[in-house]
């Protein structure tokens, strides 16, 4: 139940709040008072877009906020936990902000939110009967939903739409499963020639860093042969490196046979001797087997070249392609046994379509049983609305190629039908139905689905549009029964259906310092007589006026 709405700083509100009962909720007012800005308020609190033109002039932010109790509604509470919004005490609280510089911002019971997560909260929680969802009617998926509230087959279209879900995957699996088996043989073939392709070249990891340098040596074998030949003739060759240290050692051991203090210089050049005479040995065997091979250098390089045109039709490295390999030879597994598994999912689709079909036959004979009760219901309703002539039909076909099922149809094709006049045929309502006669069938739908539970509030948005007199009075003692079982929050001009109200508030518009203000007021005792009267036509309140009045609130509540 939406106990209170706040709004400060939205279109004509400055500031206020309004407060909402259970039954019976009546909002009136002249025409253009701003009625429709508290419609705009509860259209941003169930997720509406948020639209910076509806900032009152002068103001940078406008706020709205509505305060619902959920103890009657489960599946709300369900829904908060699953967005991952705390559910206390049965209460919601939803607050909306629009700036100015677009920063707008959302609060599900004090906790930030996105829109997505407010619109999955909110959906169904308002049921909005206004003069431009008419059209909604003319929609199957909501003939459907009505129809399902109303037969109670919730949980068993649930249960048959999960299956519709299993086995439409299913299908769409057989389906691509059968399309690559028409392209099986020519992938395959394909997939044979790279893997032969990455067969052959044997690849291994590391293996072109180990080629780029061994070119490099190849490459570089004159300058490495002169950088050697160089080194060993300044170690050995005449006055080379290597006399020198010896004619410097023989020195020493004479020192040393003079001296032997010196005999660390003579250990120093004995060792020096030895390390540049086993430098001119390994520079003589690096000459000796650094021989030049072309047929290597040209088998490095055109392996190198078989490793880079790889990776560019494979991968950016080995791993890479040896990565694409490993891929390439599952999806060939794949294929080869494509035949098989696409036997097995065909198996395994038929059954769960047999299984779905049950279901959906069970649950269209149970639509078609409480069709025919909804039918006689509405039309009985649509009787006691002066539309006397009217019989309301649901007609229903079950379709069995899958091809032509939604997950709300479920095999079930329906069309409300209608007959507005004795002896014509039952033609859709679309074709037939005006919008006055679309008022009251909406009514007679929601009188007859009131008692099935599960909606918020039901808000009428001038319903009774283009009713008067009786028509319009039995308009308002069906919002009456319709507001024992669920809030009902209705905007009317019409005194008829005004005087049933539990909560009447009042909605007025009048100038303060310069400035067009909209305010809310709650009307009891006088004034609500006063107001009746006003909408009865009385130009001014007059004691039979003011009679009037209270003679049809009274016999209202009679």
């Amino acid at each position: 139940m939406l106990q209170t709405i706040k709004i400060k700083n939205f279109a004509l509100i400055e500031n206020a709040e309004i407060p909402f009962s259970s039954g019976l909720n009546i909002l009136s007012g002249e025409t253009g008072a701003g009625k429709s800005i508290i419609l705009e308020a509860i259209s941003l609190l169930l997720g509406g877009r948020a639209n910076g033109e509806v900032i009152r002039h002068g103001a940078d932010e406008a706020v709205v906020e509505g305060y619902f109790g959920t103890e009657e509604l489960p599946w709300l509470e369900a829904r908060l936990v699953e967005v991952g919004i705390e559910s206390h005490s049965h209460e919601l609280l939803i607050k909306r902000t629009v700036h100015r510089s677009g920063k707008n911002r959302i609060f599900i019971n004090g906790e930030i939110a996105t829109l997505n997560m407010l619109q999955s909260v909110t959906d169904g929680l308002v049921d909005l009967c206004g003069q431009h969802e008419h059209q909604s009617l003319f929609k199957a998926a909501v003939q459907l939903a009505l129809l399902d509230r109303f037969a109670e087959l919730e949980k068993q279209t649930q249960q048959v739409g999960s299956q519709f879900l299993k086995t439409g995957a299913l299908r769409d699996e057989w389906e691509s499963l059968k399309k690559k088996e028409e392209e099986r043989i020519q992938r395959l073939e394909f997939i044979r020639f790279q893997i032969e392709e990455l067969q052959n070249a044997n690849l291994k990891l590391g293996e072109d860093e180990d080629l780029t340098q061994q070119k490099k040596l190849l490459q570089s074998h004159e300058q490495r042969l002169t950088l050697a030949g160089q080194i060993e003739e300044a170690l050995n060759g005449e006055e080379g490196v290597l006399d020198r240290i010896r004619l410097a050692l023989n020195r020493a051991k004479s020192l040393f046979t003079l001296d032997p203090s010196s005999q660390e210089l003579f250990d120093s050049l004995s060792r020096a001797c030895a390390e540049v005479d086993e430098s001119t040995r390994f520079v003589r065997g690096y000459c000796a087997k650094s021989d030049l091979s072309p047929e290597r250098l040209q088998e490095v390089q055109e392996r190198l070249s078989l490793i880079t045109n790889l990776k560019r039709k494979y991968g950016q490295s080995i791993e890479d392609v040896l990565a694409h390999h490993q891929k390439l030879s599952g999806e060939m597994d794949l294929l080869e046994n494509l035949s098989s598994r696409l036997e097995e999912i065909s198996t395994v689709f038929e059954k769960e379509r047999e299984a779905l079909m049950i279901l959906a036959k069970g649950l269209f004979a149970k639509r078609k049983k409480g069709a025919d009760q909804f039918a006689k219901a509405v039309t009985q309703e649509l009787k006691e609305l002066r539309m006397q002539d009217t019989v309301i039909d649901l007609a229903l076909q079950f379709v069995p190629d899958l091809n032509f099922w939604g997950p709300e149809s479920l095999g079930t094709e329906i069309s409300f039908q209608v007959q507005t006049n004795l002896g014509e045929e039952k033609k859709p309502i679309q074709k037939i139905v005006s919008g006055g006669e679309l008022s009251r069938l909406m009514l007679a739908i929601r009188r007859v689905i009131a008692d099935r539970g599960g909606i918020g509030v039901y808000l009428f948005d001038e319903i009774d549009a283009g009713l008067g007199g009786q028509t319009a009075y039995t308009v308002g003692k069906k919002l009456k029964s319709v507001a024992q079982y669920n809030q009902v929050i209705c905007i009317t001009h019409v005194p008829q259906v005004a005087c049933f109200a539990d909560h009447h508030l009042s909605i007025a518009k009048h100038s303060e310092k310069g400035r067009t203000v909209t305010q809310v007021t709650l009307l009891q005792g006088n004034a609500r007589r006063e107001e009746v009267a006003r909408m009865l036509g009385a130009e001014k309140l007059t004691p039979s006026a003011m009679k009037n009045a209270k003679d049809l609130i009274e016999g209202a509540s009679l």
